[in-house]
This record gives structure tokens, sequence and C-alpha cells, in this order.
């Protein structure tokens, strides 16, 4: 088992507790690529690295465009409820539209081993 880091908006982390997201997306590069079932990912709130979840990878999607991508929503269960346009646009204000065209896509399927809150003293154990 590997053990990866990302840092996340603390928007992001509030979908993931809930349920509401429980695919990350980012682009394809050598850490994405390295990434396999079963390997653990910390996922960092920006801003605030004492806030954070701890996941285990279940499955592991790449398409080669958010086109691709958006013929296969129903995997990732658009709980979100983002239009094709919505989506394309979060993804590359959030990544960049030049190294997005330039890149596949990479969907990280979670699930949550544990949550850590120092704001809240709190600690949850699923």
């Amino acid at each position: 088992m590997n053990r990866f880091e990302y840092k996340i908006y603390d928007t992001v982390y509030d979908d993931m507790i809930s349920g509401k997201k429980t695919i990350e997306f980012r682009l394809l590069n050598e850490k994405t690529a390295s990434i396999n079932v079963g390997d653990e990912i910390k996922f960092k709130v920006l801003d605030n690295e004492t806030k954070y979840l701890l996941v285990d990878v279940v499955n592991k999607y790449i398409y080669k465009d958010l086109e691709e991508l958006w013929k296969h929503k129903d995997i990732f269960n658009n709980i979100l409820n983002y239009s094709k346009e919505e989506f394309i646009n979060v993804f590359c204000n959030i990544f960049g539209k030049e190294k997005v065209k330039k890149s596949k896509i990479v969907g990280i399927e979670f699930k949550i081993k544990n949550n850590h809150n120092t704001l809240n003293n709190t600690k949850t154990i699923i």
C-alpha cells in the first residue's frame, strides 16, 4: 500500500464528509498514475492542514478527456448537480484550461477511513 497526499478546498472536504462526493477527479500525471486500489490518500484542506480526511482508494477510472468522463457521469452519481458546462468550467478553473486540454482525467473513488478537524477538536473513525 502506498500513501499519497492532496490538498482540497474546504467545500470539497464538506462534500466528501456528507457523502455527496465519493470520487475525486484529477489530471493524469506521474503521481495520479501511480495510485492503485488499496492505496491511502490524505486529503488536507487548503489553509487549514489540521483538517483532513484519510481515505482508502476503492476504484480508479481514467478518461481521455472531460467529454468522455461526462458520458460516464452516472458512475460518479452527479449529486453535486452540475450541468456539463458547469462541471467543465469548475474543472478548468481549478487545473487550468490548457492543462485540462492536454491531459487525461483520473477519477479516484474512495472510502473514508477517518476525518480529523482540530478546529472542532474532533476525530471520527468510519
